[in-house]
């Protein structure tokens, strides 16, 4: 079949380093793309090319996919055998790969894989979607990226919903609890904590504050120590269904430590060695 169609868009594309034609008929919608710059891409001869072409010229299937369409050149208006890319995967599939042919020309065994597998989707893409070869590449990349980026974030709101869930549980604990006497680590803890609460302008009836900015602290210097659990761990010893943060971790010896050496970390950092240490107007563990 033969067609003339004026309406008949042409393109040049490259297909991974391989100089390809692709042509729509909008009178029908459908896509081609030339014979002859498919079989010289995958890596034929001028004689395998005539081959191949009369090969497919004499299966029936394939035929009904095969158009000749006159399309302009640099040498004038040239008569091109093309065809249909509904039609191409089932040639390109036809095509025999001899002994000879793979052992003489190795690269083209290699070469008619990647023409099966995605000659057709570009060839679709250029008027479809629009897009450039190196896109088409890049998708499936970017598409991972995404969903690397979505999982990030997804855990990030998890984990700052967790520890806005945790602040607030503690709130409602200590407004809760009765009084208790203090420990003697916490009562060591305290006039250092009370330093801090002084140096960045805290109200002692807000004492909350310091201990949700110092909790926050603890879990970014420390990811791999989970806050919730050693809570959960010392509530279960204990038999009770809640506590405050810091009996949990006093009631846990690795965390104590590394909380105590946080919170001494800090009052070197800001320079706080006594109660007469002037308050500053900042935010809290701005550097």
């Amino acid at each position: 079949m033969v067609k003339t169609n004026t309406a008949l868009q042409v393109t040049d594309f490259n297909f991974y380093g391989d100089d390809l034609v692709a042509l729509k008929d909008n009178a029908t919608g459908e896509i081609y793309t030339s014979i002859n710059s498919v079989l010289r891409g995958i890596g034929f001869k001028d004689d395998q090319v005539r081959y191949q072409r009369g090969k497919w010229a004499k299966d029936k299937s394939i035929l009904k996919g095969v158009v000749k369409f006159t399309i302009p050149s640099n040498g004038g208006n040239q008569l091109t055998e093309c065809i249909s890319i509904k039609k191409l995967p089932l040639a390109l599939a036809k095509i025999n790969i001899t002994k000879r042919l793979e052992r003489d020309y190795p690269h083209i065994t290699e070469k008619l894989e990647l023409y099966q597998d995605k000659c057709a989707d570009v060839l679709a893409s250029v008027f479809l979607d629009n897009k450039t070869t190196d896109q088409i590449i890049m998708q499936p990349i970017l598409d991972t990226l995404n969903t690397f980026i979505k999982t990030v974030n997804g855990t990030l709101l998890s984990l700052n919903e967790r520890m806005a869930k945790l602040e607030e549980s503690q709130e409602q604990v200590q407004k809760s609890l009765p009084k208790k006497r203090f420990s003697y680590w916490q009562s060591k803890m305290f006039p250092k904590y009370q330093s801090l609460m002084d140096y960045f302008g805290i109200p002692k009836k807000q004492n909350g504050i310091l201990y949700r900015e110092l909790y926050k602290e603890f879990h970014n210097t420390y990811p791999d120590i989970e806050i919730n659990q050693i809570i959960d761990d010392y509530c279960y010893d204990n038999r009770i269904d809640r506590c405050f943060t810091l009996d949990a971790i006093e009631h846990d010896q690795t965390a104590r430590k590394l909380f105590e050496s946080l919170v001494d970390g800090l009052l070197e950092k800001y320079g706080l060695v006594s109660k007469d240490t002037p308050v500053k107007e900042r935010t809290i563990f701005d550097n």
